[in-house]
């Protein structure tokens, strides 16, 4: 691909074009960069996968970017495909006052989605992937914590954020959404050595060159959402997960392990109880 994206960015396209690809094998397609095929993928995503309209706009500008790079003529914006995500955007825009959905990534998806990053990427990018899921749910992070939000850049973990205890990981929050005043958080260490936050994040990191005020995982909430899709896809987990559903299931989690009330809200930093939504029986 080309230089002009990032090294992860490169990677994300991966699955993406992986993803057509997969799609046009299963569909006996053997044109799959002409703009009708495009289309059909187009509302394959929106249908089958249930993605999102950014998220479908991710997936095409990842396409776009190889037949750019690869010299490979295609129509992007014929008026079918303006008219099905003019459509999809409308579908997108009907849901958002909605109540808002309570898909959970539960323990048995989060080793099924690290088992699928083991497989989808290299050993180093594996790494990250799986440090980034453990911690979100373990540690119930909010999106913008784990990843770069252009609304929110200030609140996303830093290196310097990251202290490894023997017992604990511990997460120094410098602002949140609901505070600019730094808390710190301790993940306990866990016996299911796959999934532990605290191993995950130790084999990322330690071969890791990230400095004091480098973000922790150098990914955009896009680009999280985007790795968690095709992590989820290769998973075999039909539920449509978002980045905020390992925050979702890990308090779940922690409510079933016991915790208490009053221990879950100040754990996860949540001002009101809105918590609550979370851990109530499904």
């Amino acid at each position: 691909m080309s230089e002009s994206v990032s090294d992860n960015t490169q990677k994300v396209y991966g699955v993406v074009l992986e993803r057509l690809n997969k799609f046009c094998r299963t569909n006996k397609i053997k044109d799959k960069f002409s703009s009708a095929t495009i289309e059909v993928f187009v509302t394959h995503l929106h249908h089958q996968l249930t993605l999102s309209h950014s998220t479908i706009q991710s997936n095409l500008s990842a396409i776009r970017h190889h037949c750019h790079v690869n010299q490979i003529p295609i129509l992007f914006d014929t008026p079918r495909l303006k008219l099905l995500l003019r459509g999809m955007k409308k579908s997108s825009s009907s849901h958002s006052s909605a109540p808002r959905q309570t898909n959970k990534v539960s323990k048995q998806h989060l080793y099924r989605l690290c088992s699928a990053a083991d497989v989808l990427y290299d050993n180093i990018t594996a790494r990250m992937y799986k440090a980034m899921f453990t911690i979100a749910f373990f540690g119930l992070l909010r999106p913008s914590e784990v990843a770069s939000a252009r609304e929110t850049p200030r609140h996303q973990l830093r290196r310097k954020c990251v202290r490894f205890g023997r017992q604990v990981l511990m997460l120094t929050f410098f602002s949140y959404k609901h505070s600019d005043q730094s808390v710190n958080v301790k993940v306990d260490k866990l016996p299911d050595t796959y999934l532990c936050p605290w191993n995950n994040m130790y084999n990322y990191l330690s071969n890791s060159l990230l400095r004091a005020e480098d973000p922790l995982f150098p990914v955009t909430t896009v680009e999280f959402a985007n790795v968690l899709s095709g992590c989820a896809e290769k998973a075999g987990i039909k539920s449509k997960l978002t980045p905020h559903a390992f925050r979702r299931g890990g308090a779940t989690w922690f409510s079933c392990q016991g915790m208490t009330d009053a221990r879950l809200k100040a754990y996860g930093r949540w001002s009101s109880n809105a918590y609550l939504c979370y851990v109530k029986a499904d």
